[in-house]
């Protein structure tokens, strides 16, 4: 990882201390190790979930994910990376279990020292929330580490096997290079150095330790691939684990999580609810005077035409609709607006002609029924009679009268030219 990340971790914009990181970086990675040993997991897969935790503390602070919930979610993680997947129900048993065993009493002394330690009831509210924040935590660790997490599983536990069968030394120094390099998993060396550097530095230590020498023409550094001095370093940071104490659990506040910010005003585009779009049939049409203010349509029903709804039901009932019927304001009425107004439109105009086309066709019907006599009477008592038809059935309807009036004419004027035809062949005689 860079250098500027390295010396400046996020926990310190929390204000985290450097040596309250550490202890607590120390505590997660011997949690999972021990963690690990009661699943039944191998050693790289808790390599690989030391790995993860490590980096993943370089991304997000100890204030915002708590350790233990973490070290859980990188376990979990790991097992699956590494085809040793266990359950993560079994997961999160181990560790709430590891928890118990180091809880105290007020005088000191261990609750669960002489009997076994609890379970958690997977029926708890508890055990979910354990598991909600075990899930997040997981998934927060593949969005930081950018999915890309088969990068870290190149560990040096892998190079020191293949170091020790070339160099050909006992099994002795195999077994101490590898218990540095499970202590170095509660370092972050993982972040800064390269695993081939770290397996070398194993491999100094362990030969120090046992006071065997390694080969020097060539030089054994140069042969596995790093600097001694380099080496020196990593060792100097492994050995610097022996001078603390084992590593407690520290309580860290959590970071309260950012609320994302609501407007004050109304969620809808609109300062105001918009009102529904008129028709351009609506007879409701406002007038502009001449200053150019628009005049207010009326609210009494919603632009209805009251008169045209009288007529179309009179002539639904057989009635004769007048020219005057209005409703009234007891009606929930109100007078029908003029027409013709400037915003009127064609389809406005089209219904007013035919309207007016309709009313001169029936009162040319009623005249007519009325010069008729008797039998205009009855062709009216019959067309009131028949089922209305709407304004064409009307027109029809007067259209059809008209035809019979004008063949009862015809027929009238033949008969009188006939009588007279008669007398007069009869006054001839």
């Amino acid at each position: 990882m860079p250098a500027e990340v390295l010396e400046r971790p996020p926990s310190r914009e929390d204000g985290i201390d450097a040596a309250t990181e550490d202890q607590l970086r120390r505590f997660g990675a011997d949690l999972i190790q021990r963690a690990g040993v009661l699943l039944r997991l191998p050693q790289l897969t808790v390599v690989s979930a030391a790995a993860m935790f490590q980096r993943f503390y370089f991304r997000k602070s100890f204030a915002e994910f708590e350790v233990r919930s973490l070290a859980t979610a990188a376990l979990a993680l790991a097992s699956k990376l590494e085809v040793r997947p266990r359950k993560l129900h079994d997961v999160i048993q181990v560790f709430y279990r590891l928890q118990m065993r180091v809880v105290k009493e007020d005088d000191g002394v261990l609750s669960y020292e002489d009997r076994p330690t609890p379970a958690l009831d997977p029926s708890q509210r508890e055990f979910q929330d354990v598991k909600n924040e075990v899930v997040r935590a997981e998934r927060n660790i593949l969005r930081e580490l950018g999915f890309e997490v088969a990068l870290l599983l190149d560990h040096p536990h892998r190079y020191v096997l293949e170091y020790l069968e070339y160099l050909n030394r006992p099994a002795k120094l195999k077994q101490k290079a590898w218990s540095y390099l499970n202590d170095s998993l509660q370092t972050s060396l993982c972040c800064s150095h390269q695993p081939n550097e770290i397996a070398a530095a194993s491999l100094f230590l362990a030969a120090r330790s046992l006071k065997m020498k390694l080969p020097s023409k060539p030089p054994w550094w140069e042969v596995l691939g790093t600097h001694l001095k380099d080496a020196k370093q990593i060792a100097l940071r492994i050995l610097a684990l022996y001078t603390k104490a084992r590593a407690e659990h520290i309580a860290v506040p959590r970071r309260k999580r950012e609320l994302p910010e609501t407007p004050a005003g109304p969620m809808t585009p609109f300062p105001e609810t918009p009102a529904p779009m008129k028709s351009p049939s609506d007879e409701d049409d406002r007038q502009e005077p001449a200053g150019g203010d628009a005049i207010a349509p009326p609210t009494e029903e919603n632009g209805l035409d009251q008169g045209r709804i009288a007529e179309m039901l009179a002539e639904r009932d057989g009635l004769e609709p007048t020219a005057d019927v209005q409703p009234t304001a007891a009606a929930g009425g109100f007078d029908k607006p003029e027409r013709g107004g400037k915003r009127g439109g064609e389809s406005t105009g089209k219904r007013d002609r035919e309207r007016d086309r309709g009313g001169k066709d029936r009162r040319r019907g009623r005249e007519r029924r009325g010069r008729g006599g008797s039998s205009g009477s009855s062709r009216q008592s019959r067309s009131r009679s028949a089922p209305a038809g709407g304004r064409r059935g009307a027109v029809k309807l007067a259209r059809h009268n008209t035809a019979k009036e004008l063949r009862g004419r015809k027929r009238s004027s033949s008969g009188s030219s006939d009588s007279a035809s008669s007398e007069r062949k009869q006054s001839r005689k």
